[in-house]
């Protein structure tokens, strides 16, 4: 089971009673569940909660963007 992550920053959206977003990333609460995958790629509570430095990040994406656009060939 994966881990649930709902201690993020949430910030009421404009012009809905009920509807909570992320702070950072501003993705609805109903769509990320949760789950900090669901969270924007670049949302600075889903790096932090995973353990990731914006350096780091960088580097992983550089190296996962080229091997999939080879699987995608």
């Amino acid at each position: 089971m994966k881990p649930f992550y709902i201690d993020y920053p949430q910030e009421k959206i404009e012009g809905h009673l009920h509807a909570y977003q992320c702070a950072f990333c501003k993705i609805p609460t109903t769509e990320i569940f949760g789950l900090l995958e669901n969270h924007g790629k670049d949302c600075s509570y889903r790096i932090q909660a995973g353990g990731f430095s914006h350096s780091e990040l960088k580097k992983i994406s550089q190296v996962i963007e080229p091997s999939l656009s080879d699987e995608l060939d």
